[in-house]
């Protein structure tokens, strides 16, 4: 059994991953989602939350698991935190230099929100964000040392993602030196944890976790 923690994207709330969560604890893993710092409130409660708060909020488990902006926390975790022994990214942004230009300059031309992805079925989400809080996501990525990330991770990418990029999958593996995995879902959607594959993507989470937890944790 591992302790799994899964942690949702910019604007969700636990209730995006509490499917994938269920399925995991149902499977004999401890396993919980979260609910990030100003999440599951109102969007202007994201205005000044920083990038370490949500980290910071992110419990230290066996396996991080995390989907979108939930992808680049586990990943941010991992490189701080030793103890953390196997991480999951679910379509999740890759750093992007070009994304927090764009951003400043559609804030400095008096642009202060921006509309949301629409919610899945079944999802609690934002209808809007502030570019403040997109900013602070993408700087914050910027700052990660993916090099530093030496546990596994199985990287999930959605071929139909409408948000992030699948190509973006491709930037994070080739910046990662520990073992990594790869897994497409065909039809998965950005919130793949509420998508019609959602039994693959748990299958793929689990076969992951049954592999990392058989291989001694090294930390390079």
């Amino acid at each position: 059994m591992s302790h799994i923690v899964c942690v949702h994207g910019l604007g969700g709330t636990a209730a995006t991953m509490g499917p994938l969560a269920a399925a995991l604890a149902a499977a004999g893993h401890d396993a919980v989602a979260i609910t990030l710092p100003a999440h599951g409130t109102t969007p202007d409660h994201l205005v000044g939350i920083t990038w370490r708060e949500w980290l910071d909020a992110v419990p230290t488990a066996d396996v991080l698991v995390g989907q979108s902006m939930g992808g680049a926390l586990v990943l941010a975790a991992a490189a701080e935190r030793p103890d953390v022994h196997a991480v999951v990214c679910i379509n999740a942004p890759a750093p992007d230099p070009d994304a927090v230009d764009g951003l400043e300059w559609r804030r400095s031309r008096g642009h202060e929100w921006v509309d949301a992805p629409a919610a899945a079925p079944g999802e609690f989400a934002y209808d809007r964000l502030p570019i403040e809080s997109l900013l602070t996501m993408a700087e914050g990525m910027l700052l990660t040392d993916l090099s530093a990330v030496t546990q596994p991770v199985l990287l999930i990418t959605s071929a139909d993602d409408e948000v992030v990029d699948p190509a973006s999958s491709d930037v994070i593996a080739a910046n990662l030196v520990g073992p990594v995995e790869r897994c497409t879902l065909e039809h998965g959607g950005h919130t793949a944890s509420l998508g019609p594959q959602l039994d693959a993507l748990v299958d793929a989470v689990l076969a992951f976790v049954s592999r990392a937890a058989s291989q001694p944790h090294r930390r390079s």
